[in-house]
């Protein structure tokens, strides 16, 4: 049948392979190095036109396929969840202001929007709004502390305190241990907790391991009186890993 079989080149989409001809409008072809299919035109098969949307086309790493990424002009809430996903992993701009990103990945499946745009509607959460209106946060390490890939058996969705309140924060914070900094003036060590947005002096201490224990005692606390706020609206995976939470010296 007339072009079955032949190979065509596009312009930055490789070869494609036309497998069925119905007419002039509609020829179906597959991109070799993909496997991507679909119908268009003979003249636009020639002119070398026709795009193959099993590229990763976002940040080098994301396709999009056949999936719609905005609706009235607007981009989907799941394309950018997805996209920011991506950025925060290979964004350059995003790990100059973020650094702890660097190392950070995506799995094979959540490369493909497809694929995460249908597991993350099924999720806990992903519908969900925090106290001022927020959608909750897609979280990669809460499950397994200091996860570094995004990926459909470790992430889940999460009110944003939550997110920020086990958000590692050690490259950020000098040379003392966690929840603890030396004052000069005192000479001692001061501990020191967040709560609700207002920084809460613990006490003053002789030695910085005081000092930690009594930050370790009053987060954990606080993130058992957090999990139960938001028992209700979290994956119960999450619930548990929070009311069993422990703040390690090297974190």
């Amino acid at each position: 049948m007339k072009y079955v079989g032949e190979i065509f080149k596009t312009k930055n989409c490789g070869n494609l392979l036309v497998t069925k001809y119905i007419n002039y409008e509609n020829v179906y072809v597959r991109f070799i190095d993909t496997g991507y299919e679909t119908v268009a035109r003979i003249d636009h098969i020639r002119d070398g036109s026709v795009r193959d949307k099993y590229l990763p086309t976002v940040y080098g790493i994301g396709v999009l396929g056949d999936e719609i990424a905005k609706v009235n002009g607007k981009h989907t809430k799941e394309y950018k969840r997805w996209k920011g996903m991506l950025q925060r992993c290979y964004g350059e701009s995003c790990h100059k202001l973020q650094p702890t990103y660097k190392d950070c990945s995506v799995s094979e499946n959540f490369k493909f929007f497809s694929y995460f745009k249908e597991w993350s509607n099924k999720q806990i959460g992903a519908n969900a709004l925090d106290d001022k209106g927020n959608p909750f946060a897609l979280d990669k390490d809460i499950l397994i502390k200091g996860n570094k890939q995004y990926g459909e058996d470790v992430c889940v969705f999460i009110p944003r305190e939550l997110n920020n309140l086990v958000t590692n924060c050690s490259k950020s914070r000098g040379d003392s241990v966690i929840g603890v900094c030396y004052s000069k003036a005192h000479k001692k060590y001061l501990s020191k907790v967040r709560k609700y947005g207002k920084l809460i002096h613990l006490g003053h201490f002789d030695t910085e391991i005081e000092a930690f224990i009594v930050y370790k005692e009053a987060k954990e606390s606080h993130i058992k009186t957090l999990a139960n706020k938001w028992k209700d609206q979290i994956d119960p995976r999450v619930y548990e890993v929070l009311m069993n939470w422990e703040i390690e010296i090297t974190d």
